[in-house]
């Protein structure tokens, strides 16, 4: 029974961890789209 509860509890911890790693994944992504939409705005602004 310990033993259940303790792998439970593993499972739990590493989803969590998997949660927040795939959403810093997706702000890194966005802020990297975001870099690149303000470049080609500034480029288009300047011609």
């Amino acid at each position: 029974m310990q033993l259940l509860i303790l792998l439970l509890l593993f499972a739990g911890i590493f989803a969590i961890y998997d949660a927040i790693k795939k959403v810093n994944n997706n702000i890194l992504e966005q802020t990297e789209e975001l870099k690149k939409i303000r470049e080609e705005a500034k480029e288009s602004s300047e011609k």
